[in-house]
């Protein structure tokens, strides 16, 4: 009897062991990974390249290739570092995670992941659209028409005005990760999303001229990384905004000069690039010149160099007496600089 019993005991458990199990599949451990990442650091800037600085960190996300939901991230140096992932099939995202002005957000998925920038303060922007309307000397180009310059002037006034980013370096591709032994490598290529370019134009009594603060119409506000760079421009219209500065070119002309960095152009064929120069002088008076730069942005060489030369001249006109604010002892002006005040968090 007690034989038997025994044999029912274990039939039954056998039974209820099977009813309880559920097929799984194999799971493996991680496998460490080699990840070798190359930054191009020469921009093209004036007809030539100049090499940008080497960041100072990237961030490294994969990506489920079928939801493309965030798997793992890590933080490595520059040329790369040993990173520990489970044996199969992601989508690769790395950028540096050293900028300033360039933020990121939307990151939990590889198609949502939006560079951009922030806009300019709400005091910044009123001083700057209150320089344009109420500037002592407001030039534009003889042959534009009144339509025209007023829609320049209404998307000024209407269009959000952005900081203009910092150089963002991305690299993105589909990478799979083996269940071997074998010490395994992920190369990865890594260029900047920006674009940057140069803009000068001549200018009269350079000496009269204390900052200069430039905005510029038809870009765009950011760019969705995990998209080739071209793909990912977004077609959101922004105004950019960028500081100028006095210089002389090879034959000696004074100049006011400026190099920006932007994510690009807007598309739309009906976008058109509306050039800005506030200029504050040592009187204290506010100088503005406007043009469209639309054709210039376009010509062979402005492609090729990412330079517009506007030989066109901006007159800064002789201060006064007594028109700096100083008794006209020592005239000055302030600039745009904004008041950063700490946050205890």
């Amino acid at each position: 009897m007690k034989r038997l019993f025994r044999i029912l005991l274990i039939a039954f458990v056998a039974l209820a062991t099977l009813w309880s199990c559920e097929r799984r599949e194999l799971e493996y451990g991680s496998v460490s990974v080699n990840l070798r990442l190359k930054i191009k650091l020469n921009v093209r800037v004036n007809g030539k390249f100049e090499e940008l600085p080497e960041p100072e960190m990237m961030r490294v996300m994969f990506f489920d290739p079928d939801t493309y939901e965030l798997i793992t991230e890590s933080y490595m140096p520059a040329k790369g570092g040993r990173i520990n992932l489970p044996p199969g099939k992601y989508k690769f995202i790395g950028y540096n995670f050293d900028t300033e002005a360039t933020l990121l957000r939307n990151d939990r998925n590889y198609y949502s992941i939006e560079a951009y920038t922030n806009e300019v303060s709400a005091a910044m922007r009123t001083s700057m659209l209150n320089a344009i309307r109420y500037g002592k000397s407001a030039t534009k180009a003889d042959d534009t028409d009144d339509a025209v310059w007023d829609l320049a002037l209404k998307r000024l006034q209407e269009n959000p005005i952005i900081y203009e980013p910092d150089h963002l370096f991305v690299s993105h591709q589909d990478v799979e990760v083996l269940n071997v032994q074998e010490d395994q490598t992920i190369e990865a290529d890594a260029e900047t999303i920006i674009e940057t370019w140069k803009i000068s134009v001549r200018i009269k009594n350079e000496q009269y001229m204390a900052s200069a603060r430039a905005l510029l119409t038809g870009q765009i506000a950011s760019n969705f990384i995990g998209f080739p760079k071209e793909e990912g421009k977004t077609d959101t219209d922004v105004t950019l905004m960028f500081d100028m500065k006095a210089a002389s070119d090879d034959d000696e002309n004074d100049m006011v000069i400026g190099t920006f960095n932007t994510f690009g152009k807007n598309p739309n064929v009906e976008s058109r690039l509306w050039l800005t120069i506030i200029i504050k002088t040592v009187g204290g008076d506010t100088v503005e010149w406007h043009r469209d730069i639309t054709d210039e942005f376009f010509m062979d060489d402005a492609i090729n160099d990412q330079t517009i030369h506007i030989e066109e001249e901006i007159d800064i006109p002789e201060p006064q007496p007594g028109t700096g604010g100083n008794g006209g002892f020592q005239p000055g002006v302030d600039d745009w600089n904004e008041e950063n005040v700490p946050i205890n968090i």
